[in-house]
């Protein structure tokens, strides 16, 4: 939408532009200026990245809420329906993942980002924009070189909200065959797209596990999140007195965006 201008909604779903997931005919069929996307390793992407030549939006998540929500991804795969959380807990922190290891992931993309400091990278969390999306477009379109209006950031951040971007998915994208499950019914990408869910789902004890492996990334550049301190409907602005007031009278309200 940035690169566009405008607020509208692509026909292609973003999974069918995935590097993992389109032939090398189908990226270069794609009109130029490309936006791709991959949960690659950074030693698998191709050589242009390290070339210099584009630029890299590294967005990443907090530990908790990426475990759960990448168990709700596994629960769809082939006989993996009943699954629980301790069946894939060690898999996961031992490495046994789908793409290996997501602590040497973290690291790998850490020194590759340290390495090249003038690679065009825009490194954020999945937490930030949600607590404040319109900024975030805007901070984007700053690095895209996209002139944009507060009107336009405020437009496209609404529209990007994730209950809309879940319903352009199901009604009006076209998803990949390789997002397809046996009985031909689509994968479901979008859930929940809530910060503090993992609350929901794991024990005190699976919480704590996570937290003393996250420390295999102590030195690195990311700031993991798992709570809020307030989270806003996409669209609604508050004035910086107002912002300032909410700050020193409130702690932790809700990760519900409409508890307010």
């Amino acid at each position: 939408m940035l690169m566009a201008g405008k607020v509208e909604y692509r026909k292609q779903a973003k999974e069918t532009v995935m590097l993992e997931a389109v032939e090398l005919e189908g990226v270069e069929s794609l009109p130029s200026p490309r936006v791709l996307n991959t949960h690659l390793p950074v030693n698998m992407l191709p050589s242009q990245v390290k070339d210099k030549k584009g630029r890299i939006i590294f967005v990443y998540r907090n530990l908790k809420d990426l475990f759960v929500s990448m168990y709700f991804h596994v629960r769809q795969m082939p006989g993996s329906s009943s699954l629980t959380l301790q069946d894939i807990e060690e898999p996961f922190l031992t490495g046994q993942y789908i793409l290996g290891s997501y602590f040497n992931y973290m690291k790998d993309w850490d020194t590759f980002l340290k390495e090249n400091p003038d690679l065009q990278t825009f490194k954020t969390s999945y937490e930030d924009m949600k607590e404040d999306p319109v900024r975030a477009v805007k901070k984007l379109s700053e690095f895209l070189g996209v002139k944009t209006t507060p009107e336009l950031c405020a437009a496209i951040a609404d529209a990007c909200s994730f209950q809309k971007l879940k319903h352009a998915a199901e009604t009006l994208k076209e998803m990949s065959p390789h997002f397809k499950r046996p009985d031909n019914q689509p994968v479901k990408i979008y859930r929940k797209g809530e910060v503090g869910d993992w609350k929901n789902h794991l024990t005190v004890a699976q919480s704590e596990r996570l937290e003393a492996a996250i420390r295999q990334l102590d030195g690195c550049d990311f700031n993991f999140r798992y709570t809020l301190i307030i989270q806003l409907t996409l669209g609604q602005e508050l004035n910086a007195v107002t912002r300032r007031y909410i700050k020193s009278k409130v702690t932790i309200l809700s990760s519900d965006s409409e508890s307010l």
